[in-house]
């Protein structure tokens, strides 16, 4: 009878073995077929991001190229599974739109699948023989009648989690890497050295030059310093290299959330943490954590946005421009502030990776062109004031010609000057030329900012109404410390001067880096040395 009882209990317990075996392998299946759909939905929404610079169609090959770094391809597979498996995504390339199939990520997550399988049939074959073998020994039935003893408390296994969360950065530093070295390789091996302790440690080289860097599992009352670790620790991983860098060229923005957190918003929250230390001159780190008033913020955060800006719940900054040789403010460039309910007063850089579609974009670009207008016709002629227009709106015909009847209308258009980034004019010249040309018969000047390195001769050789250049923030900052930048910007302005083009500078904010970019022969400049944005009182009145 006794013999009985510890037998049944056996086989009770070898088919419990099997049940719990099967759950986890349909468990770890569904857990990598999510993973594989969140990852296709990241890279798809990166792969949205890059597209969305292209203002003309791409060439095949060059977008068969771009599409396989996010793994991607232009054409379906040939092999049926995958081919079932991979729905097409949509992307919209200027007024485009072309299909893309996820096949490369696919067959990857298929390869994973079939090894995992084999793996845990194996495992489960293998521990099924051996509970087998343990049962009809005679030393587990002894052992059995202990059984009841050793499951005394199931709370002795069980891991509290409220407190425990992930950790997602995002990196940017204003320095190049040296050719011979693999960013990805090289920061994957220097952090798992550095934080062995933790359960999962995973670095990823994104091509746009950020750093992207998840730890789990810490605790709560660690984050802060585990943060502040992890910026030291890329800092001195860079300091390798360049002898001259300073911590703050090294900016990091972070989240830290709890298990089962929707991963498009930490992406976003780290986003906007790493603009808030970029924006920011002494803090190089910026960290928030999901919780559920953000989590619900950030849901509806493009929504909103455009209902504050449709409400006329936003603010104009104007940040002036100084010329050097008339030592008076040439022009001033509008800023926005929208006024979020939940977040309070936040920046375009915050948000603008937030608006994902083209329409919010042009109602956003019409909002800031319309405030701009009505400031320029409080003023005396003579004042002039820039606009910075999103790069989807410059390849939107619509838009464009909204842009060029209202400037007419204003009777200002000449105190108008349009800024775009000087990458994009390079790789869209004879666009932009064309409607360059058709801003000329109004007066209307562009300003091509966001210069980092020596300028492209060849391309710029034949500027239309283009009346100054804009290096960048990332170029300015502390360059008083920093020769090989110093050495930049003379090799601009020595270029400029050839295409009769004036220099200016932006985020000055030092004495000492005012001296250095009047020595080297930058003509203006605008920043905090000279005056902080000046709030555009009307508009914030009402």
């Amino acid at each position: 009878m006794f013999h009985f009882a510890l037998t049944e209990h056996s086989i009770k317990r070898e088919y419990v073995f099997l049940g719990a075996w099967c759950g986890l392998f349909i468990v770890l299946n569904l857990a990598i077929v999510q993973f594989t759909g969140t990852w296709i939905a990241e890279e798809a929404n990166r792969l949205n991001v890059q597209l969305a610079y292209y203002i003309v169609p791409v060439p095949a090959q060059e977008l068969s190229v771009l599409a396989q770094q996010f793994g991607f391809s232009i054409f379906p597979s040939n092999d049926a599974l995958t081919a079932w498996l991979s729905s097409p995504y949509h992307f919209k390339v200027g007024e485009h739109s072309t299909s893309l199939y996820p096949s490369n990520m696919i067959n990857w997550a298929v390869t994973c699948c079939l090894w995992l399988n084999a793996v845990l049939v194996s495992a489960g074959v293998l521990g099924w023989i051996a509970m087998s073998k343990r049962a009809k020994s005679p030393d587990r039935r002894r052992k059995l009648i202990g059984d009841k003893a050793l499951s005394a408390s199931p709370d002795v296994m069980h891991v509290a989690t409220e407190q425990q969360v992930t950790m997602f950065a995002m990196f940017k530093w204003r320095c190049e890497l040296p050719k011979h070295i693999e960013p990805q390789s090289h920061f994957s091996v220097t952090l798992a050295k550095c934080f062995n302790k933790y359960k999962y440690c995973s670095a990823k080289y994104l091509s746009s030059g950020t750093l992207t860097v998840t730890l789990s599992i810490l605790n709560k009352d660690e984050v802060e310093q585990t943060v502040k670790r992890l910026h030291e620790v890329v800092y001195q991983a860079l300091l390798a290299f360049r002898g001259d860098l300073s911590r703050s060229a090294v900016k990091c923005g972070a989240c830290f959330y709890s298990e089962g957190a929707d991963q498009t918003q930490v992406y976003q929250i780290a986003r906007s943490s790493l603009s808030v230390a970029q924006n920011h001159v002494w803090q190089h780190i910026h960290m928030l954590p999901l919780n559920h008033t953000l989590a619900e913020s950030l849901l509806d955060a493009e929504i909103n946005i455009m209902e504050d800006i449709r409400a006329g719940r936003f603010v104009l900054f104007c940040q002036p421009l100084f010329d050097f040789k008339s030592q008076d403010v040439i022009q001033s460039e509008a800023l926005l502030r929208v006024r979020h309910k939940t977040l309070g007063l936040i920046t375009a850089g915050q948000f603008i990776h937030k608006i994902h579609h083209n329409e919010h974009l042009i109602e956003l670009d019409k909002a800031i062109v319309v405030q701009a207008l009505k400031v320029l016709a409080k003023e005396p002629r003579g004042f002039s004031v820039s606009v910075n227009l999103h790069v989807v709106n410059w390849s939107n015909s619509d838009f464009l010609n909204w842009l060029i009847v209202t400037l007419k209308a204003s009777g200002r258009a000449s105190e108008v000057t349009l800024e775009l980034m000087i990458n994009d004019y390079y790789q869209h010249k004879a666009y932009f030329e064309q409607f360059f040309s058709s801003l000329a018969s109004l007066g209307t000047n562009v300003v091509l900012d966001h210069v980092i390195k020596p300028l492209d001769i060849v391309q710029l050789h034949t500027l239309h109404n283009v009346v100054g250049i804009k290096l960048a923030f990332e170029l300015i900052h502390e360059i008083n410390s920093c020769a090989k930048r110093r050495a930049v910007v003379k090799q601009i302005v020595n270029q400029a001067k050839k295409l009769q083009i004036p220099v200016y500078a932006v985020g000055v904010e030092t004495q000492d880096e005012f001296n250095c970019i009047k020595r080297l022969g930058v003509d203006g400049a605008q920043g905090y040395f000279f005056s902080a944005p000046l709030l555009e009182l009307e508009n914030s009145l009402n």
